[in-house]
This record gives C-alpha cells, structure tokens and sequence, in this order.
C-alpha cells in the first residue's frame, strides 16, 4: 500500500499569504540557503524600520543573497541607503558547515560572489548593496560606527561568534537594531552561547524577541 505524501504549501505560497506586501520578497524563495518566511519578513521589516534618509546596514556573512534581498528589499525605497555585505566568498566556515557549503558552492559552476551579485540583480537590490570580499574581523576596522543595524550569520563557531559581536555591537547606534541567525540550532551552540553569555542580561539590548531561529534586539536609547 503507497502511503500518500504530506501535502506541504510552498515558501512563494506562504509568503504571499501573509499579504501582496511581501510580494518583493518572492526572489528570495528561489536562492540557496537557510531562511525561513517569517525570518525573511522579520528582516525585511527590519530594514524598513531603519531612518529615511542614508540607513546603513551590515551583514556579516551573505553565502548567495537569501536573506541578502530581504534586507535589502526593506532599505530599497529610501535615500540613499547601504547595506553593507562582508563575505569571503570562498564557501569556508565552522566544522560543521564547511562541507555542506563546499559541495553547494562546487555545484555553482562558477564564483560564488557571481552568483550572489546575480541574484541581487534579479532582486532588483543591486544598487542598496556595497560588497566587501574579506573577513569580518578584517574588515571591522574599515567600517564607521553608527550602524542602523548589524545582522550576524557568518561562522557560527563559539569564537568567531564572539569576536563578531564583539567587533560590530559597539558600532550599532542607539536605537539601532542586532539580529542573529540561527541561535535557536540543533547543531550550532556559538550563536545561542553568545547570546546568552553577552546579550540577554545586558540592559543596553532591549526589546529582545526571537523569529523562529533569528534572535533580534534593540540597543537601548539611553
């Protein structure tokens, strides 16, 4: 006897459920990676939370643009805004990461940073978005403060963790927003750890939520 398959809805289908105004969020269905559809809308919403004019943003680890384009696609209709993406675009990360991004980025066929600039010009977010190849701890020191907002996703190693948020928290401004993927995770603990070590008791991170994976905060005003 053939057991039937679960019907499952699909992201487009979700996303468009929760209202045609996340209909700029559709690309970001057919990009490779680990987004859910309420952290893409967390995101986006985010990035329509910052000021009107000359929001800044970071990102801190953009593999091929998913949640890239949802920031992005929040930034898009102010003046003049930047979001700044920091990659090395070499597929490298924590263990237990690396050869899953390794054997996705083989598949490419070409550069990983091609493919992630391709996908935010089907995105039509191309022009929001400064990418810098490197580090993060590297390109820290290149990057003023008074950030509108810093999303975290880069190795997810206890370490490299710390040191991201020990590098880019103090440059978020008063009012300005930290997101973090995946510190609600089965397999990443550095995440998770950070945020409970250095964020949640800290009375300078208030209005602190989690989206599925996502932990998100707001640096106190005062």
């Amino acid at each position: 006897m053939q057991t039937k398959k679960p019907w499952r809805i699909g992201t487009r289908a979700k996303l468009l459920l929760r209202g045609l105004r996340y209909s700029s969020l559709l690309p970001y269905a057919s990009i490779d990676g680990w987004l859910t559809v309420d952290e893409a809308i967390a995101l986006y919403e985010l990035g329509r939370a910052l000021p009107d004019d000359h929001p800044r943003a970071v990102e801190i680890g953009s593999w091929q643009g998913k949640s890239t384009v949802c920031i992005a696609a929040g930034m898009r209709d102010k003046q003049q805004p930047v979001l700044t993406c920091i990659d090395p675009f070499d597929a490298s990360g924590d263990a237990a990461s690396a050869d899953v991004y390794g054997d996705r980025a083989d598949r490419l066929g070409g550069p990983l940073r091609r493919a992630f600039e391709q996908n935010l010009i089907d995105a039509a977010v191309r022009e929001v978005v400064e990418v810098r190849q490197g580090f993060s701890h590297d390109q820290a020191q290149h990057v003023d403060g008074s950030l509108d907002l810093v999303f975290l996703d880069g190795d997810h190693g206890y370490d490299a963790v710390r040191q991201d948020f020990l590098d880019w928290g103090p440059k978020v401004r008063a009012g300005g927003y930290l997101a973090m993927h995946d510190v609600v995770h089965p397999v990443h603990e550095g995440p998770r750890r950070v945020v409970e070590e250095l964020i949640a008791n800290d009375p300078r991170w208030v209005e602190q939520r989690y989206v599925d994976s996502m932990f998100v905060a707001r640096k106190a005003s005062s």
